[in-house]
């Protein structure tokens, strides 16, 4: 489908979706969590939900319309991608989505010139198309590389012993902590890069992010054509964008990948600033796609 156009002002920005299965008495369901949505409508753009949907054809023609795509959080992506150990099925995406999110952050990043802003589980995605890696389990996998003890980066890392919460994944999109200021940290970010001129933090300075992950892209594995910029105090590396000398480094391609929850802090100035620079980037590109209109013709 092609989106009408009305010499519109706001930016259409697309998101992916969860999948739902089918419980006892309900049917299979999509979501997306309201504040991803909300906070691209406060920085000025229109939200598009893409359902999931098996027609490739039927993809590329809802990705024609937009102007620039966030890609949202959820559950593990399965580990075959990067070559991971076997998690329970109820830590993962299920196979409908899994296969989905591939093929549309394949056809995002590799056919169009799309602005991208992907979040958590959507950052470890834009990794994993370009053959990057994940640690599977930061409690069980991760070791710091700055010798200081490791950060509670999962929530379950920070529920006392006697709460009475089952352990599970630890994504935003599950998660109990219902505030996205419930735990705080610091990360350090690239001077110059991409990240650091979004949120406008001087060179040394850092910006403070929440945490709601047990898994992140790997700080030697980034991705091809992607670099981290942003890092926590254990090592782990808190955001991807594209490589200096890469070609979408090159070209100035808004790609920018989050690992901490931008949307669950967007009355704070520096992460709002991520969706209003996202929704900058969607108006030029669509400016840039759009032949000027030409006037009506008067009779001399």
């Amino acid at each position: 489908m092609t989106l009408p156009d009305s010499g519109r002002n706001e930016p259409f920005i697309g998101l992916n979706m969860s999948w739902e299965p089918p419980g006892e008495a309900a049917a299979p369901a999509l979501r997306v969590p309201v504040p991803y949505i909300e906070a691209v409508v406060r920085a000025g753009g229109v939200p598009l939900c893409l359902p999931i949907v098996d027609d490739p054809g039927l993809l590329r023609r809802s990705v024609s319309g937009l102007d620039a795509f966030l890609f949202i959080g959820g559950a593990d992506y399965r580990p075959e991608h990067y070559g991971g150990r076997p998690q329970p099925e109820h830590e993962l995406v299920p196979e409908r989505r899994d296969r989905f999110d591939f093929l549309l952050a394949r056809h995002i990043l590799e056919k169009t010139d799309l602005p991208v802003l992907a979040i958590c589980g959507g950052c470890q995605l834009l990794a994993l198309v370009r053959g990057g890696g994940l640690i599977q389990d930061l409690r069980s996998d991760w070791q710091p590389l700055t010798g200081r003890p490791p950060l509670p980066h999962a929530a379950d890392d920070r529920r006392g012993p006697t709460d009475g919460v089952e352990p599970g994944p630890s994504d935003a999109v599950t998660d109990p902590e219902t505030t996205g200021t419930a735990y705080l940290h610091p990360v350090t970010l690239k001077p110059g890069s991409l990240i650091a001129r979004v949120v406008g933090i001087p060179p040394g300075g850092r910006l403070e992010t929440n945490s709601f992950h047990h898994q992140a892209v790997h700080p030697g594995r980034p991705g091809r054509d992607f670099e981290a910029s942003a890092w926590t105090d254990d090592g782990l590396a808190e955001a991807i964008e594209p490589a200096r000398g890469s070609d979408w480094g090159r070209k100035g391609r808004f790609l920018l990948g989050l690992q901490w929850h931008a949307e669950r802090m967007a009355d704070r100035v520096e992460q709002q600033a991520v969706f209003r620079a996202l929704t900058a980037a969607a108006r030029l590109h669509h400016q840039e796609r759009t032949p000027p209109r030409r006037g009506r013709r008067t009779v001399p």
